[in-house]
C-alpha cells in the first residue's frame, strides 16, 4: 500500500493543475494566427453571393448598387469582436474572419 503523505498530495495537486492549464495555454497561443488561417476567401460561394471584398475600393458598384461610401465591415452591425482590429468575426460568415476594410451586400449600419 502506498503511503499518502502530505508531500505526495502536493505533488499530485501540482501535476493535476498543470495538466488542466496546458490546454488553455495552447489555445491562447494558437489564436494568434487565427485571423490569417480563417480569413474569408472572397472566391467562396457564400462570399461571392454577397459580393464580399476584402477592401471596399474593390466593390463592383455597377453590380452592387446598394454600396455607399463609408460602408466597411468595421462599422457594420454584423461585425463581431474587436471592430478596430484588422480582422474580425462576422454574423454572416460564422467561423471566418473578415477584413475591417471589407464590404458585403449584407452591410447594416452599426447602432450607437
Amino acid at each position: 500500500m502506498t503511503k499518502c503523505s502530505r508531500r505526495n498530495i502536493f505533488k499530485l495537486a501540482g501535476a493535476g493543475s498543470l495538466a488542466l492549464l496546458l490546454p488553455a495555454v495552447a489555445m491562447k497561443n494558437a489564436g494568434t494566427a487565427w485571423a490569417q488561417d480563417n480569413a474569408l476567401d472572397p472566391e467562396s460561394p457564400q462570399a461571392k453571393a454577397l459580393g464580399y471584398v476584402a477592401h471596399f475600393e474593390d466593390v463592383d458598384q455597377a453590380k452592387w448598387t446598394r454600396y455607399q461610401e463609408g460602408q466597411i465591415c468595421g462599422n457594420c452591425q454584423l461585425a463581431q469582436g474587436d471592430v478596430s482590429a484588422d480582422w474580425m468575426g462576422c454574423g454572416i460568415f460564422p467561423g471566418k474572419q473578415v477584413a475591417r476594410e471589407g464590404w458585403c451586400n449584407a452591410w447594416v449600419a452599426r447602432q450607437g
